[in-house]
């Protein structure tokens, strides 16, 4: 009875007061991968804690030490008397851990199952509603060079910028009609052919004004998804920002970090930390697809792309990872020539910026937060504070993912340990 107790009280720790506390917490925006580890193993350490709260107090009659008692009940089963030296309370306990199994389990089979079935689906309709890029070399119809983003301050004739003559956002000739004088640009220098050419990454252009990009995850077939409005607004180096940010998503298998969460939330909706453990675990998501496209591009190049998106209000399908959520949060009207600069000023003045609905697919709420080293703003809403982490990346001690990876190890060996020592 004892070692019910204790495991039914360290799962209800692991359900309340740690999650809220992460959640709030802000040293793990400086080492996400270690946050995210340790955010797992407190969810997986809180499922396997109820249940095995729920067998020992069913098997408690049978011996005072629970992995007796558990191996008396196993061979009580294989001899066909499962009841045996069980009261009728204890059956309640057997009952109890059966809906909660069967509810855990269901309800992630479910989610996942439809979240699979959306994707399928969406995958096909990006399909049929959007153009591939075909590269340079392919002639496709002149209503479709207006794809292609504005010219940097480089100059029409960069070769890096996507916008220039090449035209990659259609795929155009380049020695057609549409742009005439503009052949002998090689498709290499065009961040849109690089993406469409990794492994097992397909790129599909909507043609949308809203400024737009989500990737469409999948074991063999996943989608990079833009729109023609993002193309018209991001410069070549913002929108190689996006494009990485997107890539990195798939290459991490970022949907399968967030499903298990989801299910969380969904199986018990009425508990507000598996709503914020979602949501947190969401937006460090989106900080370790911002540090990989980082290091591939530039942390000012991501940041300015996320500013100018942050003023769409775009939603995401279900089941997509974009970089800017289900409902990107809304910035202030931009009206400066540099969106980052103008964005970044407005951050103090601005309390209560966006609606907080977050990023990819789904970020924690609008908070409020003391001033710290890397997060000088007073109220900051989760894009913005991508943005800032961006440009002023938080110093890390050594200490920090260590000392995360440990408590991940400490949180998941804890059940197992009350169980044999009890």
């Amino acid at each position: 009875m004892t070692t019910a107790a204790l495991l039914a009280l360290f799962a209800g720790v692991l359900a309340w007061p740690v999650p809220r506390l992460l959640a709030a917490a802000r040293w793990p925006h400086g080492c996400p991968r270690a946050a995210i580890v340790l955010w797992q193993a407190i969810g997986l350490a809180g499922g396997v804690s109820a249940l095995l709260a729920a067998i020992a107090f069913t098997v408690s009659p049978l011996s005072a030490h629970t992995p007796t008692a558990i191996t008396d009940h196993l061979g009580n089963i294989a001899a066909g008397s499962p009841l045996t030296g069980l009261r009728w309370v204890n059956l309640v306990g057997l009952a109890a851990a059966t809906v909660l199994a069967c509810r855990l389990f269901g309800v992630l089979c479910a989610s996942t199952a439809a979240t699979l079935r959306e994707r399928h689906r969406h995958r096909h309709l990006v399909d049929l509603a959007g153009r591939r890029h075909r590269g340079h070399g392919a002639r496709e119809s002149t209503d479709h060079t207006h794809l292609h983003p504005p010219a940097t301050a480089d100059g029409p004739g960069d070769g890096a910028n996507p916008g220039d003559g090449a035209n990659p956002g259609d795929g155009a000739n380049p020695g057609s009609d549409a742009n005439p004088g503009s052949g002998g640009n090689d498709a290499t220098t065009c961040c849109l052919c690089e993406h469409r050419d990794r492994a097992g990454i397909l790129l599909r252009i909507l043609d949308h004004p809203i400024a737009v990009a989500y990737c469409v995850p999948g074991v063999r077939h996943a989608r990079v998804v833009v729109s023609r409005g993002l193309l018209n607004t991001l410069d070549a180096a913002e929108l190689d920002a996006v494009l990485a940010h997107e890539a990195a998503h798939i290459a991490g298998r970022h949907d399968l970090v967030i499903q298990p969460f989801v299910a969380w939330e969904r199986t018990f909706p009425f508990l507000r930390p598996a709503r914020e453990a979602t949501a947190a675990v969401s937006l460090l998501v989106e900080m370790l697809a911002d540090d990989a496209a980082a290091r591939e591009t530039s942390h000012r190049s991501l940041a300015r792309a996320l500013a100018r998106l942050g003023v769409a209000r775009a939603p995401v399908p279900a089941g997509a990872l974009s970089i800017h959520g289900h409902q990107a949060a809304v910035l202030p009207a931009l009206g400066a020539e540099d969106p980052l600069t103008a964005t970044a000023g407005r951050f103090a003045a601005a309390p209560g910026i966006g609606s907080g609905a977050g990023s990819g697919v789904g970020a924690a709420a609008t908070t409020t937060v003391p001033e710290a080293p890397g997060h000088r703003l007073g109220t900051i809403n989760p894009v913005i504070s991508r943005i800032a982490r961006l440009l002023d990346p938080p110093g890390v001690r050594w200490w920090l993912p260590a000392g995360a990876y440990l408590a991940a190890a400490a949180v998941l060996a804890a059940p197992p340990m009350i169980v044999l020592i009890g």
